[in-house]
């Protein structure tokens, strides 16, 4: 009878060690998922917060290409005038004045349709594509300019 009681007793001790066991498994592993949830959390407000950032960019890239659009249109306006006036004196552009001309309307035709396509860029794409768009605006401006300037002295 001791013996039946003492491995009843061991069993109940082995049980309650088990349980205490698993317990202490489920809570740690519980701890973990919680840790993991506030990481996710955490990480999707960071993505959050990187598109908000690439948004605002777009949105101010877009506002910059349209007033430097309105800038170029003024330009070549500008340049028009200048090439008429010049023509109207008997002048006449040279070669290279022409192929700059023809330089000119090719990099602008290229920016028209990049315009459209800001607010479709990612974040991977997006230093690239802005400096280069960037770039290409005010070699479009310079160009003019060096043009409207060579104009006037003749």
């Amino acid at each position: 009878m001791k013996n039946k009681n003492k491995n009843a007793l061991l069993n109940v001790t082995k049980f309650l060690g088990l349980f205490l066991l698993v317990c202490c498994i489920f809570v740690i592993s519980g701890c973990g998922t919680d840790q993991q949830k506030s990481n996710d959390k955490n990480a999707g407000e960071s993505k959050s917060e990187i598109a908000a950032q690439l948004l605002k960019e777009h949105n101010d890239l877009l506002t910059k290409a349209n007033q430097e659009i309105h800038n170029i249109n003024l330009k070549l306006t500008e340049l028009n005038d200048k090439i008429r006036a010049y023509n109207d004196k008997g002048g006449k552009l040279s070669e290279a004045q022409k192929n700059e001309i023809d330089e000119i309307e090719k990099i602008r035709g290229s920016i028209n349709p990049r315009i459209h396509e800001i607010n479709n860029i990612s974040q991977e794409q997006w230093e690239n594509f802005k400096t280069t768009f960037v770039k290409d605006i005010e070699e479009v401006k310079s160009r003019i300019d060096v043009l409207v300037n060579e104009l006037k002295v003749k």
